[in-house]
């Protein structure tokens, strides 16, 4: 049994731990995981230090039969015990906290967030030394106390109706207009300290009067009047442990907690101002001549059971403010885990292997997870190719779009709100429907308020389509935008996209398929094969003029209105599987211009033009006659 209560106390520790730095303010919780894994870690250690204590003082206490007070079996007493663990768990827990959150955040953040913890916790341990003290002086004082009596029924039942009352509490908040809600971190501070406050009352009263009177001092007095009139009712229990909770509930929501929030919200408005003029006089319209995003030697593998899938290689580019860069290629040639890999979000087992992809003078591979989140869905969006797997089925379109906002324009939301005299929430929705509006969806207000699965392909494409232009980015990654979209709808989201460019001098990296969309919507183009960048360079060049053999097979097999051809023209081959792809240049089993080096050594990046690349040996100058030779049989 020892080793069973020692464990189930250890594993309440951990929980108990883990609940404490869920009720903190979000700013000031020790990051999750982290703390997380040095609590288990501490808890799994006091188990066994506890484990050895408690089979030693059972051991002792066999040698003390003739004494009147097994002291050492009463020190054995689980609340007792417990008091020691927390205390334990008090020195040991900064320790590991302080190791496993070296590399995760900074030394002045991990203080803050850890004193905070600390402080809170303390109170908890000074609870258990009273509890542990209480139950410890009913075992030397011999008050028999045994499971299934009005003692322990008494707690039992008080924290349930506590919990209860703290169930109903949060439904009657949810059930409230969002702008008239209690904030949660207020709510919860108001909840746990009504529920605390009163359960300490009934304890209190349940000790003095059911443990100590009526079991110790007037033990064999089984007339006392006074506690006839005051024996324990569980409907006396109800009444007055909800009507405790509700009091203090009420005054500490109203005395103390809501002012406090109303102060910080102060300060938060104040702070919103400062930051929003900062950026208003500090705004300077470019002219387009900054790189904003310098891809340098990508490099992205996924490791299958199969095989290693070479997905990118190498892959280099820049993108200018203002700027929209059309990435191209067949399916499966790497354009999404291009795209996915700025982002760092590709999945498992995808592992980015190289490369620098530096962001407007940053380079974000070497930001932690927590750094990248701070770019997302701010300063660098995408709209993702299936709208359907992209959206969260369980919430409301609506929540999903605020919660843009909310994540990432706060200081504008406080700074509107205030201004309107109206709460963020109601803000964020009405700029939510502005934006719905923009795209052209009907009925933007009813929309708001429906599910993902109620909307058609389409719809679903552009309320994705407004998650990601509901920050305004400086990079917008489209991976082909306008495929679920009919014709009419194209039009309209292209130009919204051009109209985005045009204001806030937004960066677009546009991947798609139709070389005709490209030709309408970039500045740029960069054509990829099989993982690798094979020509990048002005569109009017690529269109009037390709270099890449590849990139002329694209281009001439697009049909044109007004020429008559019996067939189009076709590249021929299949993409090659990127597990075993072709040595040297990949494009070699395909090409027409297919030389010596072609199959052994893999192309370098030739400036042909200003600014334009090409990757193949045709142009390189030490094949220079070899290329010649090629060219000249393709001719004939």
């Amino acid at each position: 049994m020892s080793l069973i209560e020692a464990l189930v106390a250890a594993f309440a520790l951990y929980f108990i731990t883990g609940f404490l730095n869920n009720v903190l303010r979000e700013e000031v919780q020790v990051n999750k995981r982290v703390h997380k894994l040095s609590s288990l870690v501490s808890a799994l250690i006091i188990f066994g230090i506890i484990l050895g204590v408690r089979l030693l003082l059972g051991s002792i206490s066999h040698f003390y039969i003739g004494v009147e007070y097994y002291l050492f079996r009463y020190l054995t007493n689980d609340f007792f015990l417990f008091a020691i663990m927390t205390t334990l768990f008090l020195r040991l827990h900064p320790k590991f906290l302080k190791k496993f959150s070296k590399n995760r955040l900074p030394d002045d953040e991990n203080n803050i967030q850890s004193e905070h913890f600390r402080r809170l916790y303390k109170k908890f341990v000074i609870i258990t030394w009273i509890i542990g003290g209480i139950f410890l002086s009913s075992s030397l004082l011999q008050i028999p106390l045994e499971s299934g009596d009005k003692f322990y029924l008494g707690f039992i039942w008080a924290m349930l109706f506590i919990g209860f009352a703290i169930i109903i509490t949060q439904v009657i908040n949810k059930t409230r207009p969002i702008e008239k809600r209690i904030p949660k971190f207020v709510l919860k501070q108001a909840m746990y300290t009504g529920g605390l406050i009163s359960f300490g009352i009934w304890a209190i009263q349940l000790i003095i009067v059911e443990l100590y009177i009526s079991r110790y001092i007037f033990k064999d007095l089984f007339l006392l009047d006074i506690y006839i009139l005051y024996e324990q009712d569980i409907r006396i229990l109800i009444v007055a442990v909800i009507s405790l909770y509700a009091i203090f509930y009420y005054i500490f929501l109203k005395r103390v907690f809501m002012p406090r929030a109303l102060e910080r919200s102060e300060l938060k408005i104040q702070k919103a101002f400062e930051v929003y003029d900062k950026k208003q006089s500090e705004e300077i319209r470019s002219v387009g001549n900054n790189v904003i995003l310098n891809v340098q030697d990508l490099t992205t593998y996924f490791y299958t059971e199969e095989g290693i899938v070479k997905a990118v290689e190498g892959v280099s580019f820049k993108i200018q403010e203002g700027e929209t860069l059309g990435l191209v290629g067949e399916t499966g040639c790497g354009k999404s885990v291009t795209a996915l890999s700025i982002l760092q979000v590709v999945r498992p087992p995808g592992k980015i292997e190289k490369g620098k992809i530096i962001f407007r003078g940053e380079d974000l591979l070497q930001r932690s997870i927590s750094g990248i989140l701070e770019y997302r869905g701010k300063d660098i969006t995408m709209i993702f190719q299936d709208p359907l797997n992209s959206l969260n089925p369980v919430f409301k379109i609506g929540t999903q779009i605020t919660e843009t906002y909310l994540l990432h324009m706060e200081n504008e939301l406080l700074v509107e709100a205030t201004k309107q005299d109206k709460s963020i929430f109601a803000v964020a929705r009405e700029w939510g429907e502005q934006l719905l509006h923009d795209l052209n969806i009907p009925f933007p207000e009813l929309i708001f308020d429906q599910y993902p699965h109620e909307l058609s392909g389409g719809m679903r494409q552009r309320v994705q389509i407004a998650m990601g232009l509901a920050c305004s980015p400086k990079l917008l990654i489209a991976d082909e935008p306008t495929t679920a979209l009919d014709v009419t709808i194209q039009n309209q989201i292209l130009k919204l996209m051009k109209e985005l460019k045009s204001k806030f001098n937004t960066s677009i990296l546009f991947i798609t398929h139709d070389l005709g969309i490209i030709s309408k919507m970039c500045d740029r183009v960069a054509v990829m094969y099989s993982g690798f960048i094979v020509e990048n360079g002005d569109i009017k060049k690529i269109f009037i003029k390709p270099y890449h053999p590849y990139t002329r097979g694209l281009i001439g097999s697009v049909p044109i209105v007004g020429k008559k051809r019996r067939r189009l023209e076709v590249i021929k081959g299949m993409v090659p599987n990127l597990i075993y792809p072709p040595s040297g240049c990949r494009f070699h089993p395909r090409c027409n211009y297919c030389f010596e080096p072609c199959d052994s050594k893999v192309p370098k990046s030739i400036e042909v033009e200003p600014d334009y690349f090409v990757a193949c040996h045709l142009y390189d100058a030490e094949y220079k006659e070899l290329a010649e030779i090629s060219i000249k049989k393709v001719g004939e």
